[in-house]
């Protein structure tokens, strides 16, 4: 699988707006960049997050995953988001943001995005390399349709992995592991 990187936007509306509004107007976001076929762009989507230690505690929290070819396609995902076709649907829903923070992965083996029902945060201990320890993650999700993401260059609030998964995953204390369940939103 050749290199593919993501763009992770963590964010979350202000109090007084609703989650059904919120929602309309992100999935419209979402569908406009896809239609926009941006250059390196490969995908978009959104999830709602249960909870994350960096968001809001008991408070709508959206977990935005925007696929791009390469590391240099990011300054055209950057630049598309707010080309003159996106402004309408990119206006709408940044006027109900209150929040976020954001953060730079690389995918280092498989792809579930698309079906992921859960996302599960860890560490990479200190000591082993790198590629023992995307051995180690594979035996541990074998047989379980997941994947792994890196963050990149330390930017962003989040542990060092993601590993998305269609069911919940049990991974050893040794890797701090954060799971929260999350649901996709806007897919049509």
């Amino acid at each position: 699988m050749p290199d593919r990187f993501a763009y992770v936007f963590w964010h979350w509306p202000r109090p007084e707006i609703l989650r059904e509004s919120y929602e309309v107007k992100l999935a419209s976001f979402l569908r406009a960049l896809r239609e926009d076929k941006a250059s390196g762009v490969v995908e978009a989507l959104s999830y709602r997050v249960e909870a994350l230690p960096w968001g809001p505690q008991g408070a709508g929290l959206y977990e935005d995953w925007y696929v791009v070819e390469s590391f240099s396609a990011l300054g055209g995902l950057n630049d598309a988001a707010v080309s003159a076709a996106m402004q309408s649907p990119h206006d709408a829903i940044a006027k109900d943001y209150m929040k976020g923070a954001g953060g730079i992965f690389k995918s280092i083996k498989g792809d579930t995005l698309q079906r992921a029902c859960f996302a599960t945060w860890v560490e990479k201990p200190i000591g082993p390399s790198y590629q023992s320890y995307y051995d180690e993650v594979a035996g541990l999700t074998s047989g379980k349709n997941s994947d792994l993401w890196r963050r990149q260059m330390v930017l962003g609030p989040s542990p060092q992995f993601c590993v998305h998964s269609e069911e919940a995953l049990e991974l050893p204390a040794k890797l701090r592991p954060f799971s929260s369940k999350v649901q996709r939103i806007g897919s049509d």
